[in-house]
């Protein structure tokens, strides 16, 4: 899968000239930034915020208190908390340690300042930070029972960066196939399509869901008929 960059751009439309493509994430980060702060003011009680997410011991809380505190990292810091994570077999950090946010109104004005500080700065964002921002919209939206905004760029952006980094198991499913979003306009690989929804498929390759992409209608291998060669 190392070589998935081949098949940039992530889009099924005829080609242009894309000389200003930029890594640059700023943008797309801001966006879902401020999804998730809009999701969690809509909210407006603490129901939300103590619910469960898929990520074991994992509150919305603690979800969104690691965004925040944790957002733009070093390199170093996340490797640090990775081998933590692991220590503690995918559990979250101590409440104290995390330092959650007081309440879904403070989250919510706390990412739409980490939303407009980016916009606001010279540094460019990278792929790295929206991943964080779209896995923590996967998590908080699944356990708001919705479907957090990510635009087309962001969603490809990312489900490209995890296809490529894939564990084994994910790799054992993608590999050999292209993967299509039927609701954002982009695809990448190289095989027979396996489709989803741009949600459905970064769900399953961030490893938070288990429902796997899955041949378009019409594509499915047909059983044999009884009497036929």
């Amino acid at each position: 899968m190392a070589d998935l960059s081949r098949y940039l751009p992530l889009s099924r439309r005829p080609d242009v000239d894309e000389s200003g493509v930029t890594a640059d994430r700023r943008a797309e980060t801001s966006e879902v930034l401020r999804s998730l702060a809009a999701l969690l003011r809509a909210a407006g009680h603490d129901d939300l915020w103590t619910t469960s997410t898929e990520r074991a011991g994992w509150r919305v809380a603690d979800v969104a208190a690691d965004l925040v505190r944790g957002f733009d990292r070093t390199r170093t810091r996340r490797a640090l908390d990775a081998a933590e994570r692991l220590v503690r077999g995918g559990e979250a950090r101590r409440l104290d340690e995390l330092r959650p946010l007081d309440g879904p109104a403070a989250a919510a004005d706390a990412l739409d300042a980490r939303a407009a500080d980016l916009l606001a700065r010279d540094r460019p964002t990278g792929v790295v930070e929206l991943d964080d921002a779209v896995v923590a919209a996967l998590l908080i939206g699944a356990a708001a029972g919705t479907v957090v905004p990510v635009s087309p760029r962001a969603s490809g952006a990312v489900a490209l960066r995890r296809a490529a980094a894939a564990p084994t198991e994910i790799r054992a499913v993608i590999a050999g196939h292209t993967l299509r979003a039927t609701d954002a306009g982009w695809e990448f690989g190289h095989g027979s399509p396996l489709v989803d929804t741009a949600n459905g498929l970064l769900r399953f390759l961030t490893g938070i869901g288990t429902v796997a992409p899955h041949p378009p209608a019409g594509d499915e291998p047909r059983s044999a008929q009884p009497g036929r060669d």
